[in-house]
């Protein structure tokens, strides 16, 4: 299990903070005050105690009330005990269970890692500014100001700023009053609600901003840094408000505060984060500039705002009671963003989206042995970090929830949702009262169904052999390596068949199954379950890909179809050269989710190039054939009222002809670079990530010293995003080395950043070579500046995902076998590890059967 630390709330119940603020932007530290309410209980003791991680606490009073009035007691010693994150407020007189307020003073630096209190740099006309912002979720309150950081210990919280005068503060709550004293401007914000302490947020510096009311009032307001354009304001705006319009309507439950902002920092670690009525987001991922955003950006945009603003019910209104239940907050989130995107605008098609993106990471993330279940324990901080899996709490969780939603149906599921909100409000659940609300609404026992699905890992394969009227199913649990998987291990799978008169539930190793007519039959139609199946029989399987040809399966199934015979073939079920051969019935496939799967099942073909160079002039010929009808209906220009999926699947089929080196497709992206780089003329949005390419991959230096000057000048986050892609596609190690050598700068390269440009260059197979040489001899600065960042655990990921080879398998053993001490990154590791074993393997196993279909 490893080492455990005590939860401090069942010692010390806070109530409510009043905390103050100085901050010393200049000198980069920050003074504080915290005057702490609340309850002492458990056993007597000679102590209070309280978080803090590298805080100096200066003094403390502990201040008893009761019947007789109020008596402070001597504390004899402050002690910071580091490697708990705690100070220790010793007494010389007993504790006792009781009502006290502490005050502490308090001081720190303000901190270098995007947590805790923390600038954002950021370039106005050329001027260096700085904002003054907080990360902190999930243990990171305690970098400000002592306190109970756990997510049980809700409080009021009454916050004071005191800043350099002339800029904007903001908090959770709107400002109640403002003045300057000292020549320094102090701000006090209006009461918090009763609310965790990750939530409590501030950000502070020169910004501006569009505004709206909601329906019922509710002020929604875009903020982001005077450098930002007013125009990229006005999307995100109309968003955000309709929104928490939707979600007051959907959850029957309004908006509790009486603002939400929004803002987007040039600095910011994660993507967004849900503090409650001041949402804090990447510039990339909330601002949208006129006549420069792709359509694909635009969706993202819609997603995070809508995954965020649901937390302000999921998460925020109603909290998990501690870490283990991170899913109740983040797999809800992640399906609901899809359902407002997907009633806000319906054109988009977005839950085919969620199918494809969604069910397709936490599918193949949950198929390696040894991935931690969706509900998972935490006995130390250091732990939670891993636990935002993306592929497992948010992916795998939202797929088991949507697949709960479709089984008892959206009204009572609505139903559930509200009661759960109204009976919880200002609280802290586990996930055992989210299914009681859910089953008093259903009249269905749905801890009984969830708990088997969110308490293990894995998922089954369904097996499904058809013989005329016969059908056996047959269920075992699927792991990319079959030896370790549970042979008794099953789960109760909902069939969503297309055939009628079925049961509902699959619940069995095996059973019988009768059908009346000569219908072909399916199961977890439209991507309504989160299992794979596997027909059974060749003439099966031959009757569902006919399906496919018709186009009479959704567009859920037949991309759910092409996944699943790609990851049965990786596991050994069949060659993987026959899922090459499936593709033949995709020829005329138009769906842009659809073609995602098509193209990762290329980008598989291409791993392995690896173990013999010589596929790649072969796979670049099928590359070609297999989008000619696509590019050539949709050409270069968009069309007039073409659908938005037609928008990005334009990018996608163009980007593979570029990669397949198809003439006029390279010579129209090099013309369109050109007239870009020469003229100013504008690009499509869409497009710009692949013109920007080609140049860079044909060795073009002037094309390389444009766009690095593009990235390091533009404040368009999307566009330094692009040329970030096209910069490390480079063929040029030496060009790779200078693209690295930029990375520990961070007037370069943001650090937020830092592990996009290391990634690509490691993924890149002429550059592979140079970034991992960097990665290995900089780990000590990667761990120094990460460390405390969500984002530490993924560096083993990304690195485990480039491995193909034996060769690449003992390099990546060699950096990260001895790490595995470090509990952030001991999860990753060892799933690294086994991901590599099973990759390998399977490359092995299947090279002369994908050798045998290219020649």
């Amino acid at each position: 299990m490893g080492k455990s630390v005590a939860r401090l709330y069942t010692q010390f119940q806070p109530k409510q903070y009043d905390v103050t603020f100085d901050i010393d932007e200049d000198a980069m530290y920050f003074k504080g005050i915290a005057v702490i309410t609340g309850k002492k209980v458990g056993r007597p003791s000679q102590r209070i105690t309280l978080h803090q991680h590298e805080l100096k606490i200066t003094s403390a009073k502990i201040t008893k009330h009761d019947k007789k009035g109020d008596q402070e007691l001597s504390v004899t010693r402050i002690n910071h005990h580091a490697s708990f994150n705690e100070v220790r407020l010793h007494t010389e007189q007993m504790v006792y269970p009781g009502e006290y307020t502490l005050e502490l003073r308090f001081e720190a630096p303000l901190t270098v890692g995007m947590t805790g209190i923390y600038p954002c740099l950021f370039k106005d006309d050329g001027t260096e500014k700085k904002l003054i912002a907080t990360q902190f979720e999930s243990h990171h309150a305690r970098e400000a100001f002592p306190c109970i950081d756990e997510p049980e210990a809700k409080a009021v919280f009454n916050l004071t700023l005191v800043t350099r005068p002339g800029i904007t503060a903001l908090a959770n709550t709107p400002v109640q009053k403002q003045s300057t004293v000292d020549g320094k401007m102090v701000t006090t914000f209006e009461p918090t609600p009763k609310m965790s302490s990750y939530l409590l947020a501030f950000v502070t510096g020169d910004l501006h901003r569009k505004s709206a009311k909601t329906a019922r009032g509710t002020d929604v307001n875009i903020w982001a840094t005077v450098a930002q354009p007013a125009e990229s304001l006005d999307y995100p705006l109309d968003v955000a408000k309709r929104v928490i319009e939707f979600f007051e309507d959907y959850f029957g439950v309004n908006y509790p505060l009486a603002k939400c902002d929004h803002i987007a920092l040039p600095d910011f670690s994660s993507g967004a984060m849900e503090n409650w009525g001041l949402i804090t987001y990447r510039e990339r991922l909330l601002l949208a500039y006129p006549g420069e955003t792709a359509q694909s950006t635009f969706e993202t945009i819609v997603m995070v705002i809508a995954h965020e603003v649901s937390h302000q019910w999921f998460g925020n209104l109603v909290t998990m009671r501690w870490w283990d239940d991170l899913w109740l907050n983040e797999s809800f989130a992640e399906m609901m963003g899809y359902q407002a995107m997907n009633s806000l605008f319906p054109e988009w098609h977005s839950l085919d989206s969620f199918i494809a993106a969604e069910g397709l990471s936490a599918l193949r993330r949950d198929a390696v042995a040894g991935v931690q279940a969706v509900k998972t324990a935490v006995h130390h901080p250091d732990e939670i970090s891993s636990l935002f899996d993306p592929s497992i709490v948010y992916a795998k969780g939202a797929r088991l929830m949507y697949m709960l939603k479709n089984y008892i149906g959206d009204d009572m599921f609505r139903a559930g949702l509200k009661n759960y909100f109204e009976i919880h409000a200002y609280g802290n659940t586990e996930g055992s009262d989210l299914w009681a609300a859910l089953s008093e609404a259903s009249g269905m026992d749905i801890a009984a169904f969830m708990n088997p699905w969110l308490t293990r890992s894995g998922f089954p394969l369904v097996t499904i052999t058809q013989e005329g009227h016969e059908v056996t199913l047959k269920q075992e649990q699927f792991l990319d390596d079959p030896k370790k998987a549970d042979p008794e291990r099953i789960w109760p799978v909902p069939l969503f068949t297309n055939v009628p008169d079925q049961p509902k539930m699959f619940q069995e190793k095996t059973r019988q199954l009768q059908v009346a007519d000569d219908t072909t039959m399916l199961l977890g139609t439209e991507g309504r379950g989160y299992y794979m199946v596997r027909y059974g029989t060749n003439s099966h399987k031959q009757a569902v890909l006919d399906m496919v040809r018709q186009k009479q399966l959704s567009e859920a199934d037949r991309l759910l179809l092409l996944n699943g015979g790609s990851m049965q073939a990786k596991a050994g079920y069949e060659p993987y050269a026959n899922i090459l051969t499936m593709l033949d019935a995709y020829a005329q496939e138009v769906s842009e989710p659809v073609w995602d799967i098509m193209a990762m099942i290329l980008g598989e073909s291409r791993r392995f190039i690896d173990l013999d160079r010589s596929l790649e002039d072969a796979i670049k010929p099928f590359a070609s054939k297999l989008v000619a009808a696509q590019v050539a209906r949709l050409g270069w220009d968009e069309i007039e009222n073409e659908p938005s999926a037609d928008q990005k699947l334009r990018a996608l089929v163009l980007g593979l002809s570029a990669y397949a080196e198809d003439p006029a497709t390279v010579t129209k992206a090099q013309e369109l670079f050109n007239a870009y780089k020469n003229t100013g003329v504008s690009l499509s949005a869409e497009l710009r990530g692949l013109v920007f390419v080609v140049p860079i991959k044909n060795g073009d230096a002037e094309a390389f010293d444009f766009l690095l000057n593009l990235h390091d000048t533009t404040q368009n986050g999307d566009l330094k995003g692009d040329a970030c892609d096209a910069l490390t596609a480079t063929r040029d190690p030496k060009r790779a080395a200078q693209l690295l050598e930029r990375l520990k700068d961070a007037r370069l390269v943001k650090p937020q950043d830092v592990d996009r440009w290391l990634v690509f260059l490691l993924r890149n197979r002429y550059t592979r070579d140079t970034a991992w040489d960097w990665m290995v001899a900089n780990w000590q600065w990667l761990q120094d500046t990460f460390s405390h960042d969500k984002s530490y655990d993924y560096l083993p990921r990304y690195a485990a995902s480039c491995v193909n080879t034996r060769a690449y398998q003992r390099k990546f053993l060699d950096l990260f076998e001895s790490k595995q001490d470090q509990l952030a990154l001991k999860r990753n590791i060892q799933l690294g590890m086994e991901e590599i074993e099973t990759r390998v393997s399977w490359l092995e196993r299947d090279l002369a059967s994908v050798q045998g279909f290219f020649k």
